[in-house]
């Protein structure tokens, strides 16, 4: 967690009018805060001068049903959102491991964050049909759909996906949603990574078209295949996904079913003090590749570890458990290893003493010039979340703007 300087100025603007004003009429650093689940992701922020706390903005704005979208502030938690669309028979297709939380949704946003359902209806970027900005200078940007005109050419909805709000606060969110499914059945097999990933290659070439794959090494390994729709069309999948999954697969729902997942996102979320936590992405195909590579890097170091994997997308989440400079030690070992494979690996939440032994972020990656040059087009100064992307882009000098290279 990301400690807040106790000087700091707290604002809840309760529009997206007050939000303008008040970062007009603001200076130095600026924090952006939903429900502070993911404030310790990547690098760490300077204190801030001002902390704009988007709890004031949690409301449905507009809901029509019968278009399936919704817009809301930025700080609608999900969790509440959900419940009023169910009412519908609607949802918005996302389930983080952090909705429990009380993550909101323009803290999703930004973080990029969403959950094992992704592999059947994208990620939160493909959900969003247009958004409302307020950049660092108190400009109002709105961008995508039921909008009047785009802001300078810019994909707003895309380009502020996992921006760690560096690049302005996300104000309002227009999101398109699905119907609620009327049936779901899990399929479970204990499985080691190298089967793991072979069995969510076949899933996700297959005409089954599963919700969710996800495993842990937990136990020797587990893999979890969700299937939705009607409860005739999982039921017609049940016997051919078991057939796929081999020996020893068993079948879950109702309660079991949800007892199955919300063990799964027990081993993704944030771990217990002293714990730390990385996100890698890679190639579906090198899953295995990236829990061996994480057992050898524990295990040189010391340290005790555990993943969790999507390896129908090539998501992973992995727990550091150890001494911080052990820690840092396995971070960095298993970071050279992935990229080795084509991926990359950002530290999420850990405790600060584990910063002095291992680049929270990494090397850049090959489109920095293009986030510089956009961070220079939105917030020239360099005051929202300055630190946040470390050596990625640069905190200027007080009074200075971001530097051109």
């Amino acid at each position: 967690m990301t400690h807040i300087d106790d000087t700091a100025v707290v604002e809840r603007p309760a529009t997206v009018a007050e939000a303008a004003e008040l970062l007009r009429d603001s200076d130095g650093p600026l924090l952006f805060r939903g429900a502070g689940t993911k404030q310790g992701w990547a690098g760490r922020p300077v204190d801030p001068a001002v902390v704009v706390d988007t709890s004031g903005l949690s409301r449905v704005l507009s809901h029509e049903p019968a278009d399936m979208t919704v817009a809301v502030g930025a700080g609608m938690p999900l969790r509440d959102l959900q419940e009023l669309l169910r009412e519908q028979g609607q949802w918005l297709a996302l389930d983080p491991a952090s909705e429990g939380s009380g993550a909101t949704v323009g803290g999703l946003l930004a973080t990029g964050d969403s959950g094992p359902r992704r592999l059947r209806y994208g990620a939160l970027r493909d959900l969003v049909i247009g958004i409302t900005v307020v950049l660092p200078d108190g400009i109002v940007a709105r961008g995508g759909g039921k909008v009047i005109k785009n802001v300078a050419g810019y994909d707003l909805p895309k380009l502020l996906y996992g921006s760690l709000g560096t690049l302005g606060l996300v104000a309002e969110v227009v999101l398109r949603l699905h119907p609620v499914p009327s049936a779901s059945g899990t399929a479970i097999v204990a499985v080691p990574a190298d089967r793991a990933t072979e069995l969510a290659l076949r899933l996700r070439a297959s005409a089954l078209e599963p919700a969710a794959v996800d495993w842990t090494d937990a136990d020797g390994g587990t893999l979890a295949v969700r299937f939705e729709g009607t409860p005739a069309g999982v039921e017609g999948r049940r016997a051919t996904a078991l057939e796929l999954l081999g020996a020893g697969a068993g079948w879950s729902t109702g309660p079991d079913e949800d007892a199955v997942w919300s063990r799964l996102a027990d081993a993704e979320r944030q771990a217990g003090e002293g714990s730390t936590v990385a996100a890698a992405g890679t190639r579906p195909s090198v899953t295995a590749d990236v829990a061996h590579e994480l057992e050898q890097a524990g295990a040189a170091a010391g340290v005790r570890t555990m993943l969790t994997s999507r390896p129908a997308l090539g998501l992973h989440t992995a727990r550091f458990d150890g001494d911080p400079e052990a820690v840092g030690l396995a971070v960095a070992a298993w970071r050279e290893r992935v990229l080795a494979l084509g991926g990359s690996v950002l530290l999420r939440d850990r405790p600060a003493a584990v910063d002095a032994h291992v680049d929270p972020l990494g090397p850049s990656p090959s489109s920095v010039g293009l986030l510089r040059s956009l961070a220079r087009r939105l917030d020239p100064q360099g005051r929202c979340a300055p630190g946040r992307l470390g050596s990625w882009l640069p905190t200027p000098a007080p009074g200075e703007d971001l530097p051109r290279s």
